[in-house]
């Protein structure tokens, strides 16, 4: 998760990832069109994708198509639920404690 999350914390690397995602597959060139990057940043913004797992990357000659793979997400959601529902039972907790000392108070 720890790739996963590094991935998604630049803006570039997440528009690419939404364009892929959006599309069943497009070139490279496709989803970087318009960004403003160079091929070389571009290129380094995929292979952290990749590395991550978020795309796969194909090769067609000189050609290279990417598609979304949406299990290290699915990965992640799970994890933040888990987490969300464990502190979201915490504050509730801390809450309904408070509340009943200021009745007590009161």
């Amino acid at each position: 998760m720890d790739k996963t999350f590094f991935a998604l914390s630049h803006p570039t690397r997440r528009v690419l990832l939404a364009r892929v995602a959006a599309a069943a597959e497009l070139t490279v060139g496709e989803a970087a069109d318009g960004l403003g990057d160079s091929p070389s940043q571009i290129t380094k913004h995929v292979r952290i994708l990749e590395a991550a797992g978020l795309v796969a990357r194909r090769r067609d000659g000189r050609t290279h198509r990417l598609r979304f793979d949406p299990a290290p997400i699915d990965e992640a959601l799970g994890w933040l639920a888990r987490h969300r529902a464990f502190w979201s039972g915490r504050l509730d907790a801390l809450a309904d404690h408070l509340d009943a000392q200021e009745r007590a108070d009161g």
